[in-house]
């Protein structure tokens, strides 16, 4: 018979914590707890209060509602988020600097703001792995998926427009599962409670026309035929009247209490995902073929690359920075040529393309603007599609350089769907896209039976989408 486990000791208690600036709600009703030796992930759009939280929980941020209650004698730490230069140092120095403060620490609990940005696999694999074994608690902020998968116990979320908190159990994954379950029962309760009020409405029309026929009936019986003109027909008439007027009344007082239930017509406050799908049509089966090319780099040179890309391949392109990874996409998209060697194109090839920087827009430049120039759609149908992606009738005439980091990736990923590529191209994508779309586009990835290839460092997206190759610039022969 297996014991039971021991119930931890709670050391901190947030209780409604509610902050401002400058009139602008950034947290409200923030509610959790944290027990000994647990660790949490906090995660969130940006903008949604992450590093406000830390800073709160610290004490090096004044609350300005709520309650936090610490244990005694719990000291805190608090790592923001390090900004020093590490190109001179090796990943397993940068490992060192960023444990160094938690290992000569006798603090019971360790605030962490992205620790891990300047980490490789390897530097990651070390903080990893301490944090998780560590009986020390934790609260940590990281947009690196795995990271948190392989380090929380739980996942508080930040809602930026309730600017409230959602508890889930378990790591990044499994809050995933957890709030995909949730928003999907909330809509399907909404569409019920809207189907169901709907059918009450149509009775009641269908019996208010009941009712109004057979008086215009009763009203007109002077012209019927005498026979029909008898007592017996009118009275009958005025009974069926009023049974349709009561069974019309009775629906209508219950339309009314229905209508009347504030959780009965409210909308859930999250959106459905948007579901992202390519369409597309085969090109050649071979797409790329780069036979000794070689290109020279700012230090170096890349190559030469002996690589025969086919369609259908999943390809992930990896090697350390300054390897020539982006050197290597910028050569298949055709940016940039190949000094020796020659890269060659199937036919009918079209690409999609995701690039590391954002897209460069002069000020002047609107999203319709731009997404027409982009993709030849007439402005209909660019209105159309733009719309599908929540891109309202006012976002479109903002300028490109205005939009939210939420707008901007669906601006990309409309735009990169549109041109229904048979080879999607995505150079480091996790660095400026929206968490909502990303998580979308992994989705329509996995389905996706094109050719795709990736240079990325996040670990999650990399195994979402079902890689089945991985070139190693590191292993080219020099």
């Amino acid at each position: 018979m297996s014991q039971p486990q021991p119930v931890k000791s709670t050391i901190l208690s947030c209780r409604n914590i509610y902050k401002k600036f400058d009139q602008q709600d950034v947290l409200s009703d923030v509610t959790f707890t944290l027990s000994k030796g647990e660790k949490i992930g906090i995660v969130g759009p940006n903008g949604s209060g992450k590093t406000t939280l830390l800073t709160i929980v610290a004490g090096l941020l004044e609350k300005d509602a709520g309650s936090i209650t610490y244990s005694k004698n719990l000291k805190v730490e608090y790592l923001p988020q390090l900004h020093e230069k590490f190109e001179e140092l090796s990943q397993g120095e940068i490992a060192k600097k960023i444990l160094a403060p938690i290992i000569s620490s006798d603090a019971g609990l360790f605030l962490l703001d992205e620790p891990t940005n300047n980490l490789d696999i390897v530097g990651l694999n070390k903080v990893e792995h301490f944090i998780g074994s560590s009986a020390k608690s934790f609260i940590i902020v990281s947009h690196d998926r795995e990271f948190l998968d392989k380090t929380v116990d739980k996942i508080i979320e930040l809602n930026p427009v309730s600017k409230t908190s959602t508890i889930y159990s378990g790591g990044y994954s499994s809050y995933m599962e957890q709030k995909e379950a949730r928003i999907g029962k909330e809509w399907k309760d909404y569409a019920d409670k809207v189907e169901k009020m709907d059918k009450l409405s149509s009775n009641l029309e269908q019996s208010l026309r009941w009712v109004k026929k057979i008086e215009a009936v009763r009203k007109n019986i002077k012209h019927l035929p005498k026979n029909e003109k008898e007592k017996p027909v009118a009275a009958y008439l005025r009974d069926k009247e009023g049974e349709a007027g009561k069974r019309a009344k009775v629906i209508k007082n219950k339309l009314e209490r229905y209508k009347e239930s504030s959780e009965v017509v409210s909308k859930p406050k999250e959106l459905l995902p948007l579901k992202i799908e390519f369409a597309h049509t085969k090109g050649s089966s071979k797409v790329f073929d780069l036979p000794d090319v070689t290109k020279s780099m700012r230090v170096s040179t890349l190559g030469p690359l002996n690589l025969t890309i086919q369609y259908g391949d999943r390809w992930h392109i990896i090697g350390k920075n300054g390897a020539g990874k982006t050197t290597l996409i910028k050569l298949l998209v055709g940016e940039i040529k190949p000094d020796n060697g020659e890269l060659i194109r199937g036919e009918n090839v079209i690409i999609g393309y995701v690039s590391q920087e954002k897209i460069a827009s002069n000020n002047s430049v609107s999203v319709i603007e731009h997404f027409m120039r982009h993709t030849e759609f007439t402005q209909t149908n660019a209105r159309k599609i733009l719309n599908r992606f929540r891109i309202t009738t006012e976002d479109i005439k903002k300028e490109v350089s205005l939009l939210s980091p939420g707008e901007y990736s669906r601006l990309v990923i409309a735009e990169l769907i549109s041109k229904k590529p048979n080879c999607i191209i995505l150079d480091e994508p996790s660095n400026h896209l929206d968490l909502e779309i990303l998580e979308e586009l992994e989705k329509g990835l996995k389905n996706y039976t094109g050719t795709l290839i990736v240079v990325s460092h996040d670990r999650y997206f990399v195994n979402s989408v079902d890689i089945t190759k991985v070139f190693d610039l590191e292993k080219i022969k020099k």
